[in-house]
C-alpha cells in the first residue's frame, strides 16, 4: 500500500515536472519571432529597429535587421521569459523581459568613452519602424545629396534608396560611414536609425524641395543632437579615405597581446617586410566593418611579405577588461594577426606610442610602412558596406597601396 502511494506521489511529481517545463517551452517559444524593438528615451526620440529571433538545431540565434543588413548577434539565450542578446566584441548587451501585456521590456546597455549607457527598451510585434501608418511620402528622396554636418560644417554625403514610404541609406563622413540607416519618408518628415549591438543613430529631418535639414543624434549626444542640411545632387561624391603621406618616420614601440606577447616593429617577423598598423578600438562601429575586410586580406597576402598589426585603443583604465574585450573582437572576425593594447583613445595614450603621428582624431586610422621600416602612407576612416561603391572605392585604394609597397625594395 505505502509502496503503491510513493509511486503515485513519484509519478505526479514527474507528471507536474513534465508539464512545467513544456509550459516554459511553450513560453520560449513564443519569444521567437520578429520583434520591433525601440530604444523610447535615447536623445532625438524613440529609436527603433527589428529583431529576428529563431530557433536552429544549434541553439537559439537572433539577428538585427537594419534593411537591408541582416546583423547576427554573437552570444544569443532564451529561456522561458527572457532573450538576452550579448555582443562580447563591443562589451555591450540587450535583455528583454516578457510583459503582462504581450510585449517585452527591458535594457541596453552599451560602453561610451564617459562609462557605461543604459538604455531602457519596449518590444512588440509588428514589422513597422517608426510610424505603424504613413501618409504617401512627399517626393522620392533617393539619391545622393551634399551634406553640411555639425557646429563645424563637416562636409560629407547621405546616399539614400526609397521604395513606398520606406527609405534606407548611409551617411558618410570624413571619420567613416554611420553604418546602416533604415526608416521612412512620412508625409515631408524622414527618420532613419540603427543599431548594431553598441552603435546608436537616430536622423530626423524635413524636406523641403531639394533640402533635407534635421539634427542627428546618438546614445549620449545633447538634447539639440548636431544639426545637418543636405541638398541634392545627381554627381555629389567624396573621397573613400583620406590619404595623408608623412615624412618616413619610425615608430618605436612594445606593447601587449591578450596572449601575453610583447610585439615591436624589432622583431624578427617584420624585418623586410611591408606591415600595416590598423589604429581602432572595440567601441568603433567602423573598425568593426574594416576589420571584416583586413582579416581575409592579411592572410590572403602575408605569403607576399605583408605582416599586420592591429592597434587597440580601449576605453576606461581597467587594462584586464580591455584585453578580454580585445580577444573577443579579434576572435569575431577570426583575425591571423597580432592584437595590442596601446591604452585610451586620447591624445596623450596615441602620442605615447605614434610620436609625431599622433594626436589620432580619425578611427579608424591605417598606417602604411615599407620594407625600411619607414612610415609610407596614412589612411584616415573607412567607409563600410553601408557605403556601396565608396566601400568598393576604399578596399581597392587599400589594396593599390600594399601592392605598390611590395613591390618597392624601399
Amino acid at each position: 500500500m505505502m509502496t503503491k502511494f510513493r509511486t503515485l506521489i513519484a509519478t505526479g511529481i514527474a507528471t507536474g515536472l513534465i508539464a512545467g517545463l513544456g509550459a516554459a517551452q511553450v513560453h520560449a517559444a513564443g519569444l521567437y519571432g520578429q520583434w520591433r524593438v525601440s530604444f523610447d528615451a535615447h536623445p532625438g526620440g524613440p529609436l527603433p529597429f527589428t529583431l529576428d529571433v529563431r530557433e536552429s538545431k544549434a541553439g537559439p540565434q537572433a539577428f538585427i535587421v537594419n534593411p537591408p543588413e541582416r546583423l547576427k548577434v554573437e552570444q544569443v539565450q532564451v529561456t522561458s521569459d527572457t532573450i538576452t542578446l550579448v555582443f562580447p566584441s563591443y562589451n555591450s548587451r540587450l535583455e528583454l523581459k516578457a510583459a503582462s501585456n504581450g510585449q517585452l521590456a527591458g535594457t541596453a546597455t552599451v560602453l561610451r568613452a564617459t562609462g557605461t549607457v543604459t538604455l531602457p527598451a519596449r518590444a512588440e510585434r509588428g514589422a513597422w519602424r517608426f510610424t505603424p501608418s504613413t501618409v504617401k511620402p512627399a517626393a522620392n528622396v533617393a539619391g545622393r545629396w551634399n551634406l553640411v554636418y555639425g557646429d563645424n560644417k563637416v562636409k560629407g554625403l547621405i546616399l539614400l534608396k526609397q521604395t513606398g514610404g520606406q527609405v534606407s541609406g548611409t551617411v558618410q563622413l570624413p571619420t567613416g560611414d554611420m553604418r546602416y540607416l533604415s526608416g521612412e519618408l512620412n508625409g515631408n518628415q524622414l527618420k532613419l536609425s540603427t543599431f548594431d549591438g553598441s552603435f546608436t543613430n537616430l536622423w530626423t529631418g524635413v524636406l523641403a524641395g531639394d533640402t533635407l535639414k534635421g539634427a542627428q543624434f546618438a546614445a549620449t549626444s545633447r538634447p539639440a543632437g548636431n544639426s545637418w542640411e543636405a541638398r541634392r545632387e545627381k554627381n555629389a561624391d567624396m573621397a573613400a579615405v583620406a590619404v595623408e603621406k608623412p615624412g618616413g618616420e619610425r615608430l618605436s614601440f612594445r606593447l601587449p597581446t591578450p596572449e601575453g606577447q610583447i610585439i615591436s616593429l624589432n622583431d624578427a617577423r617584420y624585418k623586410g617586410k611591408v606591415v600595416v598598423i590598423s589604429i581602432g578600438g572595440a567601441w568603433c562601429p567602423n573598425c568593426h566593418d574594416e576589420a571584416q575586410y583586413l582579416g581575409p586580406y592579411a592572410a590572403r597576402r602575408q605569403k607576399d611579405g605583408l605582416e599586420m598589426i592591429g592597434m587597440q585603443f580601449e576605453y576606461g583604465a581597467d587594462e584586464a577588461r580591455a584585453m578580454r574585450q580585445i580577444s573577443s573582437f579579434k576572435s569575431r572576425y577570426k583575425l591571423p594577426y597580432p592584437m595590442v593594447y596601446a591604452g585610451q583613445p586620447n591624445a596623450d595614450d596615441t602620442k605615447k606610442v605614434l610620436g609625431d603621428l599622433a594626436p589620432v582624431k580619425v578611427w579608424p586610422t591605417t598606417i602604411f610602412i615599407g620594407r625600411d621600416g619607414r612610415v609610407k602612407e596614412v589612411h584616415l576612416g573607412w567607409a563600410g558596406p553601408a557605403a556601396g561603391a565608396l566601400s568598393v572605392k576604399a578596399k581597392q585604394e587599400f589594396d593599390e597601396t600594399v601592392s605598390r609597397l611590395l613591390r618597392s625594395k624601399a
